[in-house]
């Protein structure tokens, strides 16, 4: 299924099918490339947990925009999360990119982007990225195709209290860099 499509697809499924695709970053001459290990599906108007529960406003107006589109915001006064729009016209639904394995040649150790907040200080995405798209042409931050898992496993989300039970937390399972053990139901 080309990218494309993934991410045209309702937050679980495109959450699960991103996993070992990969983020390219362009940073200062170089190319970066991690494979994405781990994910959190955040379902819009539907979800207590999304950031457009409540409705629009101009922080999560890059929601709204096609699948693709990157929604970058600053979260407890220290850290940069990145989110990737899915779904379709009209439904918010987005990916949290949670980790990913740093691909030989980058430079970076196994486990330096594990956890959201270090992906993106170390990728250094930030919200001069929101609203950019990862198929423009010249993008900063682009997906692209990778290795799929052997296995994808499913828990429940991490750091929230609403809708905490839900599993749309998807990861691969033999990877090192995974931000945190699973949680239970």
């Amino acid at each position: 299924m080309s990218l494309r499509r993934v991410l045209a697809l309702p937050a679980p499924a495109a959450a699960r099918q991103l996993i070992g695709c990969l983020l390219v970053r362009r940073l200062r001459g170089r190319t970066l490339r991690a494979r994405i290990v781990e994910a959190e599906a955040y379902l819009g108007f539907d979800d207590p947990a999304a950031h457009v529960y409540r409705g629009r406003t101009p922080r999560t107006a890059p929601l709204f925009g096609p699948p693709g589109t990157l929604y970058v915001y600053f979260v407890y006064g220290m850290h940069h999360c990145l989110n990737i729009a899915v779904d379709g016209p009209g439904r918010p639904g987005c990916v949290l990119i949670r980790a990913a394995e740093p691909l030989p040649g980058s430079g970076l150790g196994p486990r330096a982007l594990r956890g959201p907040g270090r992906l993106c200080r170390v990728l250094e995405i930030d919200t001069r990225l929101s609203g950019r798209h990862v198929f423009e042409p010249g993008a900063p931050l682009r997906l692209a195709a990778g290795r799929r898992p052997r296995r994808v496993a499913v828990s429940r989300r991490i750091g929230i209290r609403l809708a905490s039970a839900r599993l749309l937390r998807f990861y691969e399972p033999a990877s090192s860099a995974v931000s945190a053990p699973p949680r239970l139901v």
